[in-house]
């Protein structure tokens, strides 16, 4: 696949991601929790980088949505709304994943993962199955700016964590119980609902848009340069393997999860625009034994997968409300395709390249 002679970057943000949620019992007894106070940092004004040294301004491109580069002509001013989705085979079809900007993919009790769906541009009502809280997820979602966290509640631990974090507002079913139902026909735990345009509505009025997370390809741009191509990536999370594969009709990297495509309550399957691996190590949950932590600050192995190819690299976090460098191994920055994201959180040696 050929260079380009022009790559653009629309340039950084503040504050970094993710978010995760268990399979076991461990965390899953109820708790309440307030509303957290948040401050949110000032977005900073973006810039494009161009190989020749020329620069392109938001003024010239328009404006973009902070977490997907693509264009954001309405300024969209709202907070991103972090929500935690089931990924146990008893909860699929999940509903709303496809309309979330991004989706963080992480290791939970008995090595399996749940999701957290950040939604900013889109909605999706509905949007489910939601599950608990764990004390990983402030940390997780600390570089969101302030976000607005949905979730099933949790144990006395978990819900503490959330409730006394400043980095996040919980709209979770303890803090909104009006805004979650549960679904007919599938079975409980698994069955617990909401809608983003409840949830949102539930937020605090003077949270602002997140910041923006990558640095963006322009429009119709060719690959990276030094970008490789790649059938794909496997990942191993202990109890469940996912790959992606790169599908030239979609535009995406579909989806598999235990051999299975995995697809939406739509019957479309998951290919999002790009693929984000940061490789991570886990502690252990202060609130329950077998609840791992991940650890979000220090640096790990990173790839980047868009159009086809892939970039190997570095990422690095000094603090939980930085937003992550990703820097390839020649110094570069990591750069992705405008459109949506899936990021993956396998612990070290966990992602494998294939093709």
């Amino acid at each position: 696949m050929s260079t380009f002679a022009r790559r653009a970057a629309l340039a950084l943000a503040f504050a970094l991601i993710v978010a995760a949620c268990g399979g076991g019992d461990a965390e899953e007894s109820a708790g309440t929790s307030a509303p957290s106070e948040t401050t949110v940092a000032p977005e900073s004004s973006t810039t494009t980088e161009v190989a020749d040294t020329t620069t392109t301004t938001e003024a010239e491109v328009g404006p973009v949505a902070p977490l997907t580069g693509l264009p954001d002509e309405a300024g969209v001013d709202r907070p991103a709304l972090a929500i935690k989705i089931d990924n146990h085979p008893l909860a699929r079809p999940q509903v709303g994943i496809n309309q979330a900007d991004v989706v963080l993919e992480e290791i939970v009790e008995g090595n399996i993962t749940r999701f957290v769906a950040i939604f900013h541009s889109q909605d999706s009502d509905p949007v489910g199955p939601v599950r608990s809280a764990r004390t990983q997820d402030p940390l997780l979602l600390a570089h969101f700016g302030g976000a607005l966290f949905a979730n099933s509640g949790g144990n006395a631990g978990s819900m503490a964590a959330v409730r006394n974090s400043e980095d996040i507002v919980d709209v979770g079913q303890n803090s909104l119980p009006g805004a979650f139902f549960r679904q007919s026909g599938r079975p409980g735990p698994h069955n617990l609902f909401s809608n983003t345009s409840d949830l949102f509505a539930g937020g605090p009025d003077d949270v602002g848009r997140p910041p923006q997370l990558f640095s963006y390809l322009d429009a119709e741009a060719d690959p990276p340069e030094g970008a490789v191509e790649a059938a794909g990536v496997e990942l191993q999370y202990g109890g469940v393997t996912v790959v992606y594969e790169w599908d030239d009709a979609e535009g995406g990297w579909i989806r598999t999860q235990a051999g299975t495509p995995h697809v939406d309550g739509d019957e479309v399957q998951v290919a999002p625009t790009n693929v984000v691996v940061m490789e991570t190590d886990y502690g252990r949950s202060s609130a329950a034994a077998g609840s791992p932590e991940a650890i979000v600050t220090g640096s790990g192995r990173a790839l980047v997968l868009t159009q086809g190819t892939v970039q190997e690299g570095t990422w690095e976090r000094e603090t939980p409300q930085d937003v992550a460098t990703l820097t390839t191994d020649s110094g570069a920055t990591m750069v992705l395709t405008p459109g949506r994201t899936w990021i993956a959180l396998p612990r070290p040696g966990g992602a494998t390249i294939t093709g």
